[in-house]
């Protein structure tokens, strides 16, 4: 296998969809639009690049692998495919704007040179501001010939109903628990945590696998040391904000709507095995005993809000400074 069959394969959880979608390429079936729609971390955007490669490749095998060889596989491994275009944020958490989607028009507008097939990706197609996201519907209204349009997205709820209602949804669901556990540990080797990293993930092997590379499991217990201060009356609330915008708003709202969780859990009688971070538990035990139910639910809500606009133009500072100061309200 190539070394860019190797970097596009999809990932064992995905031998399914990957053949459902080679099946529909060679036989002409696949839409103008498809919306991929999964968790975060489950592969989506993998599995576009080895759709995207497979179609782009002038001699793919018969499991759909590029060949690595072709002109088409040169460009895209040199990342100048003149009939591919990969739409991103510039920043992580930024928005995609306008002139970025309404570059789409123009480089529709041209015919592919090489497949005949033109490739555009969206990710995360819920970035796109209100502008763009308005913009890109003159695209899927109007599609044109041999063109592809993928958007990933692992928060439909956000993107425009007309938008959706033009793409062909491919649901992404959680891989197999044994089979994201053993994939995770055999790219991490045996001294990680992965049953600990999985369940901080919702059982996403990616993004188990990033929190991991990241060092995410000792941040993390360094920001509950510093909520927790908060939450007792001990540390500054504005310090804590901005030591927890730094993590990044989609993750920041993420863990701490999973410990508020717990935490309602634990105020309702849960056992201690329904706790996701258990890891945390001595701490959240000992939080739990001062927090009547009724404001951890208003704790919820509020970080729910805010995660809803966490991928948009939201300031995470600001953001994070509502959040820590309602958490070192007197209780």
């Amino acid at each position: 296998m190539s070394a860019v069959s190797e970097m596009n394969a999809p990932l064992p959880w995905q031998e399914p969809l990957w053949r459902e979608l080679l099946a529909r390429a060679r036989d002409n079936r696949l839409p103008h639009a498809l919306l991929f729609n999964g968790g975060q971390g489950v592969g989506k955007a993998t599995l576009a690049r080895q759709l995207v490669y497979s179609l782009l490749c002038q001699s793919p095998s018969a499991e759909g692998a590029p060949c690595g060889q072709c002109r088409g596989c040169n460009l895209l491994a040199a990342g100048n495919h003149p009939d591919l275009m990969w739409v991103e944020p510039e920043e992580p958490g930024k928005a995609i704007p306008v002139d970025r989607i309404r570059a789409v028009g123009g480089f529709l507008a041209l015919k592919g040179q090489y497949s005949g097939r033109q490739i555009i990706v969206i990710d995360p197609a819920e970035a796109m501001n209100r502008f763009a996201a308005n913009s890109l519907l003159k695209n899927l209204e109007e599609p044109t010939d041999d063109a592809l349009l993928i958007l990933i997205t692992s928060r439909p709820s956000l993107l425009l109903p007309t938008i959706r209602s033009r793409c062909q949804q491919v649901m992404f669901p959680r891989p197999d628990a044994a089979l994201a556990a053993r994939w995770l540990q055999q790219q991490l080797g045996d001294d990680a945590d992965t049953a600990t990293l999985l369940a901080l993930t919702d059982g996403s092997p990616l993004e188990a696998q990033r929190l991991h590379q990241e060092g995410g499991l000792a941040l993390r217990r360094e920001l509950m040391e510093s909520w927790l201060h908060v939450v007792g009356g001990r540390g500054d609330p504005l310090k804590c904000a901005s030591a927890w915008a730094e993590l990044g708003l989609p993750k920041a709202t993420r863990w701490l709507s999973s410990w508020t969780m717990d935490l309602v859990r634990l105020k309702s009688g849960a056992p201690e095995d329904a706790i996701s971070n258990s890891d945390l538990l001595p701490q959240l035990q000992k939080l739990v005993t001062g927090l009547e139910l009724k404001r951890l639910f208003a704790h919820l809500e509020q970080v729910t809000e805010c995660a809803r606009w966490a991928s948009g133009q939201l300031n995470a500072q600001l953001a994070m400074e509502d959040l820590m100061i309602s958490w070192s309200r007197k209780r």
